[in-house]
């Protein structure tokens, strides 16, 4: 069984796919606080399906780069997860890597993933035409954005780039991704699924405001 979570964005997404192939696809509405929502959201879906959190083989959840609170929480469920699922095994999702992984599914070009990191500022990661990643998660100034010259995909509703193409992240497609994560068996330790920040908080770049005075 793989249980797969999205809180980077206003829109979460929680998702099971059992033993048999069943699917369970929840999303959880961006006017909806994810702190609340989420935990009570996976409950349903266990619930619905007949198992225990504790049943579970497989986690996947997106790290970022997005919402500093919605990362914050859904690393802080997994760490959870961790303490009373001693045999769970845990797939940490970047969410540049994911847009790709539906991008790549319909087209055929090398491409770029790009956020909206505001203040002028975004997110990229750069696929070859297979999806495949070709340099890491950054976070770039517009000047160096205007310099990829492959094709950019952006995520609806997030940013409106000339002549970009846009993708949706769906919890069909989410649990898609992290079937193609458990079947390559690319699982982390628990300690190595963190927050995919890719930029200081408001207080941490405050902090060295401070300091540099």
């Amino acid at each position: 069984m793989i249980l797969a979570i999205n809180t980077a964005f206003m829109e979460a997404n929680v998702g099971l796919i059992l033993d048999d192939g069943k699917r369970i696809e929840k999303i959880i509405d961006a006017k909806s606080k994810h702190s609340e929502n989420v935990l009570k959201t996976i409950d349903e879906v266990c619930t619905e399906a007949g198992v225990k959190i504790n049943d579970i083989e497989n986690f996947a959840v997106v790290v970022g780069p997005g919402s500093f609170t919605g990362i914050r929480i859904g690393v802080a469920i997994i760490k959870a997860i961790a303490v009373v699922n001693e045999k769970a095994k845990f797939f940490p999702v970047s969410s540049l890597e994911l847009m790709a992984y539906i991008y790549s599914q319909k087209n055929n070009n090398s491409f770029a993933t790009v956020l909206n990191a505001l203040s002028n500022l975004f997110f990229v990661a750069e696929f070859d035409k297979n999806g495949i990643k070709l340099k890491e998660e950054r976070m770039i100034e517009r000047c160096e954005l205007e310099k990829i010259k492959e094709k950019k995909v952006c995520l609806n509703g997030d940013l409106v780039l000339e002549n970009a193409d846009y993708v949706e992240i769906t919890t069909h497609e989410l649990l898609n991704f992290a079937l193609t994560l458990v079947e390559n068996g690319k699982s982390e330790s628990i300690e190595n699924v963190n927050p995919l920040y890719l930029r200081p908080s408001q207080a941490e770049a405050n902090l060295k405001s401070v300091k540099k005075v």
